[in-house]
């Protein structure tokens, strides 16, 4: 197996959702239920920890910062059964590495916030660290 195919994912894994609006994150450092929110678009992009050193994170998620462009300021990490637990799908891609979809999302922007609050809820935030 290449490094960019998806392997399987298990209910324990851990996913980033990487937070590049401020305005996602609360002064406690809790997360808003908006950094879990798809809407206008069908899924949500995240990346997948497995396999990959902490300092190898950063880097995917400044390159994501980078495309938009955009300041990183952390990312949300969450366990892929907080997610699935939503009647959700994660669903790997190829490509980029680790990175994946959250699928299944209902198609209006309130139900679809409904179940953000949820993932926010048992989401946790890690703030970059100032080295990258």
């Amino acid at each position: 197996m290449s490094t960019n195919d998806p392997s399987p994912i298990s209910d324990h894994e851990v996913l980033a959702r990487f937070i590049t609006q401020r305005n996602h994150i609360r002064g406690d450092n809790s997360l808003k239920p908006n950094a879990f929110i798809p809407h206008p678009w069908p899924n949500l992009s995240v990346t997948r920890h497995i396999g990959l050193a902490e300092a190898e994170l950063w880097k995917i998620g400044q390159e994501v910062a980078n495309t938009r462009p955009a300041t990183l300021y952390g990312r949300a990490d969450v366990t892929v059964d907080a997610i699935t637990s939503q009647s959700l799908n994660i669903v790997p891609t190829a490509t980029p590495r680790n990175h994946a979809n959250v699928t299944g999302w209902p198609p209006d922007k309130p139900s679809q916030k409904i179940i953000a609050q949820e993932i926010a809820a048992v989401a946790f935030f890690v703030a970059v660290p100032n080295a990258i």
